[in-house]
């Protein structure tokens, strides 16, 4: 009998790419790939100007099949500076990868299924 989680999540993975994604481009420097993704929330603490720990709410988060970062043959996992272009209409999006608070720039899933990149929108033309 297989891993029922691991299966679940693969079968959630292909539920969000098929049904709630936006179709990008994923860059590093000179190597780009299309992929599908799936906006996503996250919550981080950092300090404030004051030095009080607050929690921020960033709505800059995609989430993604890990298995489709994948840059001249490897699979690899963002990296800060890694670029996420989005068209939306007749502007395009351009988000970069960057940490978030506690945060680091990705996650990966329980079962290395999908992965959330923390980005900030850097360029919209």
């Amino acid at each position: 009998m297989g891993d029922m989680l691991a299966d679940g999540a693969g079968w959630l993975t292909e539920q969000l790419e098929q049904n709630v994604s936006t179709p990008a481009i994923y860059r590093r420097d000179t190597s780009s790939v299309a992929v599908d993704l799936t906006r996503g929330r996250s919550e981080y603490q950092a300090f404030d100007d004051m030095g009080n720990l607050v929690t921020e709410v960033t709505d800059a988060t995609f989430i993604c099949d890990r298995a489709k970062l994948n840059l001249n043959g490897t699979i690899v996992n963002p990296v800060a500076g890694d670029r996420i272009e989005i068209k939306d209409g007749r502007r395009t999006l351009t988000y970069e990868v960057m940490p978030h608070g506690n945060l680091g720039s990705f996650k990966n899933d329980a079962h290395s299924k999908m992965v959330r990149i923390h980005t900030k929108l850097v360029i919209e033309q």
